[in-house]
Formats: C-alpha cells, structure tokens, sequence
C-alpha cells in the first residue's frame, strides 16, 4: 500500500489527524513515523508544502526527515512552493535597502502588492513621534512582510515564536525577534537546516508502480521540459518566451531528469545564496518552478487542472504520454478541494487531487 499526504502547511493537528487515518504509517511509541505493517513492503509519500501556516513547522518537518533517513527507497519527499520559495529568505534578508522591486511575479488571482515601504510605514503607527521608517526597517520586520505579504503567510512569524517555545519548554516572550529570524534564515542557509535538508532529501517527480506522484499538476508543456539555471525570477516582459530545453524520451527519463535539475538547483543556490551584480542570485531556477509567469504556466509545481476550484480536464497528449509510461493515477496536492479528495478522469488516468486543508488567514489556526 502507497499512504499519500499533502499540504500540511505547518498544521500539527492537521497532519497528526492524517497519521492517525492512515492504514500505511503511525506514530511509534517514541513519537517517531513509523510503518504500522512490519512485514509489508508499503510506501509513504509527503506531497509538499510541509511549511508556513501553523505551529507545526520545525517538527512535521524533523518527522518526515527522520523517517526518510531511515526508509530511504519506501519514504518519498516532494518539493512544493512553500518549501522551495524558502531560497529567498538569505539574498532578501541580506540587504536593507527599503525601495526594494516587488520580490514575486504577480500571479492570476493575486491579492494586491504591499510595497516594503508601505509595511514600514504602517508599523510606526504607535511608536515614538521620533521615529522614522529606518528605524523599522529591521531583518524582523522585513521577514514579516516577506512572510506576510510576498509568501501568503500571515503570521507565520508570530507561530514560529509559539513553537520555538514550545520546543525549547520556554515562555513565548521569552523568545526573542532576532531568535525568530535566525530560526527561519537558518533553516535553509545551513547545512543542516530543516527546509535545506528537506529539499535535499525530495522530488520534483515520483512513481511508483503505476502512481506517479507530483505537488502541483502536469501542464501540457511541462511534458519533457526541462527547465534551466539562467531563467530568472521575475515577470516576463511582453513577448518573452520561455527558457529551457525539450527532451526526447519516456516518462522515467524525464522525471529523472526533473528530479537532477533540483539537485543542480539546489549546489546552484548553496554556490551563491546572496544577490550579485544585475540582482541574480543561485537557485533562480527553482524559485521560477513556484511562479505562474516566470515558468510561462508549464511549472508541475503550481499549476493544477483546479482552475478557482472549477476543474479542467486531463489534456490527450498528456494522458497518452502518461500511458505509455505505464502512470494510470496521478496524486497531487497544492490547491484545496474541499473534505475530500477530488479526481478528474480521463480516458484511461485519474487525477486525484489530495489537497483536503482550508485556509483562513483571518482564523486563529489559518484553517
């Protein structure tokens, strides 16, 4: 049996309800994931986004790492954009100018840009009549608005205080903003960060037998693209076309190929983490697979066939190609579907989509 989970976002409650359902893995006596069937050869697969919007972060991560490291070819880990968008935080926490370009190529359906200016601004309200906006213009505060206006994660600065205390047996205010920084900064600028080891340790693309597992959707011009090193960032210019390379090959070649262009990604980032000359930085690549536009609507990463919760259908040549891969379901996550799983049937594939959360930023728990 293959157990699929997806999405957790950082909500403990969320992914220990998704533990407790399933008939593949549990939690042992130790608090560790284990495989409740001894003598089953089962697999367990996380579908991304482990990060972001709850007081679960730091352990459903140190979980799934552990587990990994100890059933390498039955436990599979998949990249999403709440993990790899995680690569900005050392370039953007670097610099201190305020006037910075809006960090995120605006997407469909995005909610209106916050400049930094405009966030620092609001956070002298309340303060001495003295201040100035370079007196906020701290790496907290810029990691608020980062979190909180480019990553869609309001408030994940405050529940990273709260489990940071809950960790440590500490008062929240105990825990200082600078402890909070380096938490977050540390997590993927380290060698043995928990978001740094997570993308080390997953997976753009997985099968298994005939399940093929991804986090977002499976565009067709995603089929036997391969994305590159040089594409940047940002908003296309009217006119631009796509960078990359196509492929020739079966489905196994390419989702090979996928999962070495995030390794490559990745020693692309680690090789030169802060901005250089002309603002470019390494691992442009991979933050390009977390954006609509700069992947010109062809990343597997955030594209969906849920189109505002209304489904399109599986494309022919997509399918085929599937097929003839020997793929009859994809299981997916990203996008929310509702209480339940949603599939949308092709002729001879099913896509199953697995994203079973809500968010609410406005509620307590952001569900």
């Amino acid at each position: 049996m293959i157990s699929f989970i997806t999405d957790c976002e950082g909500d403990y409650q969320y992914w220990s309800r998704c533990v407790a359902l399933s008939e593949v893995v549990e939690f042992n006596s130790e608090g560790s994931l284990s495989f409740k069937r001894r003598d089953a050869q089962d697999y367990f697969v996380f579908g991304g986004d482990v990060f972001d919007k709850g007081l679960g972060d730091l352990r459903i991560a140190g979980q799934l790492l552990e587990f990994k490291k100890s059933h390498p070819d039955r436990v599979w880990l998949l990249a999403g954009n709440r993990d790899l968008n995680k690569l900005r935080f050392p370039a953007e926490l670097a610099e201190d100018d305020i006037d910075v370009p809006q960090p995120v190529p605006l997407y469909p359906r995005a909610p209106p840009q916050v400049s930094l200016r405009s966030f620092l601004e609001k956070q002298l309200e309340g303060e001495d009549a003295g201040k100035t906006v370079d007196d906020v213009n701290t790496q907290a505060n810029r990691l608020r608005w980062i979190l909180d206006h480019t990553m869609t994660a309001t408030g994940a600065f405050e529940l990273r205080r709260q489990e940071m205390a809950i960790l440590s047996g500490k008062d929240a205010w105990a825990v200082s903003d600078d402890e909070v920084v380096s938490s977050f900064l540390e997590s993927v600028s380290q060698e043995d960060g928990l978001v740094w080891e997570y993308l080390i340790h997953s997976s753009l693309l997985v099968v298994i037998g005939d399940c093929l597992f991804v986090h977002g959707g499976l565009p067709k011009d995603a089929i036997n693209w391969i994305p590159s090193m040089d594409m940047r960032y940002l908003q296309p210019d009217e006119g631009a076309t796509c960078g990359g390379k196509r492929v020739e090959g079966a489905l196994q070649d390419w989702v090979g190929a996928m999962n070495d262009f995030l390794q490559e990604g990745l020693r692309d980032f680690r090789a030169q983490m802060y901005w250089r000359s002309g603002r470019v930085r390494g691992g442009e690549g991979l933050l390009c697979l977390t954006s609509t536009p700069a992947c010109f609507r062809r990343s597997i990463v955030v594209e969906s066939l849920l189109q505002g919760g209304i489904p399109d259908h599986l494309d022919g040549e997509v399918e085929a190609f599937l097929m003839k891969g020997g793929v009859r379901t994809v299981f997916c996550g990203h996008k929310p579907c509702g209480d339940s799983p949603f599939v949308v049937r092709g002729e001879s594939v099913a896509v199953v989509h697995c994203d079973t959360t809500y968010s609410d930023a406005a509620a307590p728990d952001k569900r």
